[in-house]
């Protein structure tokens, strides 16, 4: 079988025809499953048992998360943190905090801005975006839909 498989690799390779590249990951991917199954001394821990993030991972995550709050940020650059894929890291994310990630960031912008709102002379837009939302308009919007007031009427009731 892996003979089969490097030489149908290698005429791939070689070729270079209408799907090539998805036709070699799969062969690729093949030979990996067949070398694991038939090859490998140890069981290998494919998976995290518990259906959550370790503390440690959720602890990496949520701090780079709360230091790069200003930044436009990637499910797959917070994923490539915990080391998972964006998919597997969504689920165990969200299982970990009960929130996803998209969620977990709206909610850490609103704090964040109200900390500012209440402790800096900033005005509203550039609360806006020193907490990474795209402009006053879009952070109004989460805001009220968080706390049930608009940043101005939030900092009002905090002065």
């Amino acid at each position: 079988m892996i003979q089969s498989i490097i030489s149908t690799l290698k005429a791939e390779a070689e070729i270079e025809g209408i799907g090539s590249h998805l036709l070699v990951d799969s062969f690729k991917t093949t030979l990996a499953i067949h070398l694991l199954r038939h090859y490998c001394t140890t069981k290998p821990n494919l998976s995290n048992n518990s259906g959550s993030l370790s503390q440690a991972k959720l602890r990496q995550v949520t701090d780079y998360i709360n230091e790069q709050l200003h930044q436009d940020l990637k499910l797959s650059e917070i994923a490539a943190i915990a080391q998972l894929s964006p998919y597997h890291f969504l689920r165990l994310f969200k299982q970990s905090t009960t929130l996803t990630p998209h969620q977990y960031i709206l909610q850490r912008r609103v704090e964040r801005a109200k900390s500012l709102l209440q402790h800096s002379e900033l005005s509203i837009a550039q609360i806006a975006t020193r907490v990474g939302f795209a402009d006053q308009s879009h952070f109004t919007r989460w805001f009220k839909r968080s706390l049930g007031v608009t940043p101005k009427q939030w900092q009002g009731r905090s002065q």
